[in-house]
């Protein structure tokens, strides 16, 4: 916030100062204008008659009253000049006003529900759109990315041009994840299916500003049945109780996650290809996906972890198969269970399964 308010503050002092020079120039041009011409141009005969004519032509309109002296045509062609220039420059400015004012106010279509907001935009973000957007994934799915970065810094002509596909179905919000009229009114949040927050790196505690957007979506979200998943990325794992207090149900600490590969695959070579190709969507490689609601197999119920893997291995496909790592129950995660750390499956429950796409295994009976 702070860096913000000291952004406006010399933007807006920086506009003064080319207005007080601009003042400067025109008075400059108007007391030498009258002092050149008083004595020989009966049009010029007090401050008043200059005033009006430099006025004018420094409006970038030209006047029938023609200066006498050598230094007064001077300073007329030179006020002209000036003049059109500052009327151009300023129409220019107004309209890029009214472009950036119906930039923010783009909005989600009416209607909108079950999409996926990711606030806030770094040099992330482009990778998750395009993993969120991938064949395998949900390429249908409308992303709405809200964002108080400018233009340059999004560079979403770049992203469209350089990803038409996966940037289809993707709209740029500009304005503040932390407030909830922009979160609510623009981006639907309270209807997403998930809400992804990035950390902002302009900040000196991003952790905070995650917080803060936490808090927001978690007051416009009390009304709805079901509450949208908040997924944030976080730099300071001690932050995490701080997150989880704020409403975030899943966070991800790249660093932590990126040591303890390292750690692993200095002790099993190549293991870090293993993680790569399970977190890359492609046709060729692997994911880990889970197979809830309609799409888990009923015949499952009642069934032991054992008996499961042997029912989906029995029933695989062969250009999609699946292979059984775990359980989802509540907000549990079981994977590989040992003997006494699960019993059997219960109608709620969800498969934690690899395979190369979404498997949809309600057909196996």
């Amino acid at each position: 916030m702070k860096i913000k308010i000291k952004r406006i503050f010399l933007k807006t002092q920086q506009y003064w100062r080319i207005i007080f020079i601009v003042l400067l120039v025109f008075i400059f041009f108007w007391f030498s204008f009258f002092l050149s011409e008083r004595e020989k141009n009966p049009n010029c005969k007090d401050l008043f008659d200059a005033f009006k004519l430099v006025l004018v032509l420094f409006l970038g309109e030209y006047t029938e009253s023609t200066p006498v002296t050598s230094i007064g045509k001077i300073i007329v062609m030179l006020t002209f000049i000036l003049g059109v220039a500052i009327v151009v420059t300023a129409i220019g400015k107004i309209a890029s006003v009214f472009v950036n004012i119906k930039k923010k106010e783009v909005k989600v279509p009416e209607g909108t529900k079950n999409h996926i907001v990711i606030c806030n935009w770094n040099d992330k973000g482009d990778r998750i759109v395009k993993e969120l957007h991938a064949p395998e994934a949900e390429p249908e799915t409308l992303i709405c990315i809200v964002t108080d970065k400018e233009d340059k810094e999004i560079r979403e002509e770049e992203l469209r041009t350089a990803s038409p596909e996966e940037y289809q179905n993707v709209y740029f919000i500009k304005g503040d994840p932390t407030l909830h009229n922009v979160l609510k009114n623009a981006a639907k949040a309270h209807l997403a299916k998930s809400i992804i927050i990035l950390a902002d790196e302009r900040y000196s505690d991003p952790d905070a500003k995650t917080a803060l957007i936490a808090l927001a979506i978690s007051k416009i979200e009390r009304e709805q049945v079901k509450k949208p998943h908040i997924v944030a990325e976080v730099i300071n794992h001690r932050k995490i109780d701080h997150l989880r207090d704020a409403g975030v149900d899943e966070w991800i600490c790249a660093t932590d996650y990126g040591l303890g590969i390292i750690a692993q695959s200095a002790l099993y070579q190549k293991l870090s290809e293993v993680y790569h190709q399970l977190l890359t969507y492609s046709k060729d490689t692997n994911e880990i996906y889970l197979v809830e609601g309609r799409k888990f197999p009923k015949v499952l119920v009642g069934k032991s972890f054992k008996e499961a893997a042997i029912i989906l291995h029995n029933n695989q496909k062969p250009e999609n198969p699946v292979i059984l790592l775990g359980v989802k129950r509540n907000e549990k995660i079981i994977l590989n269970p040992r003997e006494g750390d699960f019993d059997v499956f219960k109608e709620g429950d969800a498969l934690i399964v690899m395979a190369y796409r979404p498997p949809d295994l309600s057909y196996i009976s």
